[in-house]
């Protein structure tokens, strides 16, 4: 299948903020996104657009890991985002402390091959939601431990990471 013509290309200059302690972890990352080539729009600042990925620092075992994405555009202009999908896609990632990893949100789903485009408003925070249910991606209960989850942002060509949230799941 041919591929189409890039709209946009994506700068993945990661920007890696340290995680907030405190009841919620929350990782961010800053990305800058270049206009489309031939555009008139002014190039937001390096850190216009700000990615967290939230998770509880400890969970019970066996009991849902509710995450939650957020995607903010901190400039003081609009910012477009040209989004893989027929709505907001993200994966999520979570991996053991020595980096196997244990359960991809996505693993065996199919993305449609659409890119729609999102524009954000100066203050303006997109969010969605992840739930894992403590199983690995083979159905097998992940047990109590030290984990990282990483968020991914799907967008029109590599997808915009978050750095690790990092989560302890306790024995009941």
């Amino acid at each position: 299948m041919p591929r189409l013509p890039a709209v946009s290309a994506v700068a993945l200059g990661l920007v890696v903020v340290a995680c907030r302690p405190g009841h919620r972890e929350t990782a961010r990352a800053a990305v800058a996104l270049p206009s489309p080539p031939g555009a008139s729009v002014t190039r937001p600042p390096q850190d216009s657009l700000d990615l967290d990925l939230v998770a509880p620092s400890v969970i019970r075992a066996g009991e849902p890991v509710r995450m939650r994405l957020r995607v903010s555009n901190r400039g003081a202009r609009p910012l477009d985002l040209y989004l893989r999908g027929r709505t907001v896609t993200v994966d999520v990632v979570v991996t053991r402390a020595g980096g196997e990893v244990v359960w991809r949100r996505l693993e065996g789903e199919i993305i449609p091959a659409i890119v729609h485009l999102r524009t954000l408003a100066p203050g303006e925070r997109l969010e969605v939601a992840a739930v894992w249910d403590q199983r690995t991606n083979l159905g097998i209960p992940a047990g109590p431990g030290e984990y990282a989850a990483r968020g991914f942002l799907l967008v029109e060509g590599d997808p915009v990471p978050t750095p690790p949230a990092a989560f302890r799941v306790v024995a009941r």
